[in-house]
């Protein structure tokens, strides 16, 4: 699939493969093993979807991260996650707002987003450069 066609996929089209030829791949091994609300029945999207809806977003984070210091920018992060998956495709952020609000979290954190290795440049149409 061209990656440009992945906004208009539902997110219970969104899965992960992994191809590889080892014996055994070890992704995540959490620690605890948490299921969220006990009896939530759906995908990810679904259940992140639930508690923002109820207020309760910060659930979704997880408890040993909660109070380091960091909690207002994962939220913001985790809000910028939701508007990619939302379940409407065609009211799904685009990649240039992800990056805006990307960098506007930089920012607002004393970070800089230039890398000189891979300048973006956002005013030249795709056909014009070619």
């Amino acid at each position: 699939m061209d990656f440009g066609l992945a906004g208009l996929m539902t997110s219970s089209d969104a899965t992960l493969r992994i191809r590889c030829r080892s014996s055994r791949i070890e992704l995540a091994k959490p620690l605890e093993v948490n299921a969220g609300e006990e009896g939530f029945k759906g995908h990810l999207v679904d259940w992140i979807n639930h508690l923002s809806n109820t207020g309760r977003i910060n659930d979704a984070i997880d408890k040993d991260l909660i109070g380091k210091g960091h909690d207002e920018e994962m939220l913001q992060f985790l809000k910028i996650a939701s508007n990619c998956v939302v379940s409407r495709p065609q009211d799904r952020w685009s990649m240039f707002q992800v990056y805006q609000s990307l960098e506007t979290m930089a920012e607002e954190n004393g970070f800089s987003e230039m890398d000189d290795d891979f300048p973006l440049i956002f005013s030249v149409q795709d056909n014009e450069s070619m």
